[in-house]
């Protein structure tokens, strides 16, 4: 007998641990599964909402000149600098044209030779004193000669570097005593009253862009924002970049803008006007929207049809649902909820993705906790 109680003992204990454990775990696991879960909600707010394209580039003149020299040599004078107005046929530059105005004498002489001996014997020839192929020599002679001369002054005349257009000194390439050529850039001179800018837009908005050439477009830059008009699109799309060019005039670029800063171009492709929407982090899964009704979260699919990069739009008749926008993740159907910190939805778009990573893991945290 003492032999039995001696196993029989040990056996009841560690049945009856057994069965207080399982006791204790469901009730524990009752009471977490009955706790509220905390979320935060969301009110779709009402007003105009556009659909934007927005794309980096920089200004350029729509009339910009790099002056290059016609002829070879020493650069004395550069008359012009850097933000200095320059009209057109104005002389910007003056090279060396000493060895221009020694070839100009050399073909003047020449031209001047062969001037008299052609009218001599155009005079022998009309009195039949020298042959037909005499003349036609002098007269050969007498047309390369003046070529030549007309290029010797050509050449001289070149010497003084002009502007071809009306505009402002954007770069200046070379300064005095340096070696100047045809293939050498002088100064880079631009019209700063009409700018433009060139954006590369992807071709899948080609369409959205072609069809609808008076789309508004905003340039900004540093705060500042000036309107933009499509001036020309390119019907030929990049196959390397996939990419379109698009010209845009700026309407009033003042006195803030310079050839070559960088802005951003925004390209207004949809506006919907006087409607209801949310941020995108009231969306689970893409196609579910969660909201609280009775202290319990309900569900229904929802896919947006008409959406920006930031929210969607949703039916009027849902306006006066508070819609979770944290915390979903963590709920099922009729699942008892806790809001917490009511939101709008300007403040859920101005929240960093840092902060709500943050309230995520606090929530997740007090689940388990509950």
């Amino acid at each position: 007998m003492r032999k039995k109680l001696r196993w029989i003992i040990p056996v009841i204990i560690v049945i009856l641990a057994i069965g207080f454990k399982i006791f204790v775990s469901k009730d524990t696991s009752s009471v977490a599964d009955n706790a509220p879960i905390p979320v935060r909600v969301i009110k779709a707010e009402k007003g105009d909402v556009s659909k934007t394209l927005s794309l980096n580039a920089y200004v350029e003149s729509e009339t910009m000149v790099t002056i290059l020299p016609l002829v070879s040599g020493i650069m004395q004078e550069l008359y012009v600098d850097v933000g200095d107005h320059v009209t057109k046929d104005a002389i910007i530059a003056r090279i060396d044209a000493e060895s221009f105005s020694l070839q100009l004498k050399q073909a003047e002489a020449a031209y001047l030779s062969a001037k008299s001996s052609y009218e001599r014997l155009a005079q022998l020839y009309k009195t039949g004193a020298t042959t037909q192929q005499n003349y036609e020599a002098a007269k050969g002679q007498y047309e390369a000669y003046a070529s030549q001369w007309e290029l010797a002054r050509l050449q001289l005349n070149y010497a003084n570097v002009k502007s071809p257009i009306d505009g402002v000194v954007l770069v200046k390439h070379l300064s005095p005593g340096s070696i100047a050529a045809p293939e050498r850039p002088l100064i880079t001179v631009g019209d700063i009253s009409e700018l433009i800018v060139r954006a590369r837009v992807p071709e899948s908005y080609y369409n959205t862009i072609a069809d609808a050439k008076n789309i508004p477009i905003t340039i900004r830059r540093m705060g500042k924002e000036y309107e933009g008009r499509i001036k020309n699109i390119s019907p030929f799309v990049s196959a390397e970049t996939k990419n379109f060019e698009v010209i845009i005039s700026i309407a009033d670029p003042r006195e803030e803008l310079r050839p070559g800063m960088f802005v951003e171009v925004i390209f207004e492709l949809e506006r919907w006007q006087n409607v209801w929407s949310l941020p995108f982090t009231a969306l689970s899964s893409s196609s579910k929207l969660w909201w609280v009704m009775d202290d319990k979260a309900q569900s229904l699919e929802f896919y947006p049809e008409k959406m920006t990069e930031n929210v969607f739009l949703i039916k009027p008749e849902w306006a006066d649902k508070d819609f979770i926008i944290e915390g979903n993740w963590f709920i099922y159907e009729n699942s008892p909820v806790k809001i917490i910190a009511p939101a709008s939805a300007s403040e859920e778009l101005s929240l960093n993705k840092n902060e709500e990573k943050d309230i995520l893991s606090q929530n997740h945290s007090q689940t388990k906790g509950g």
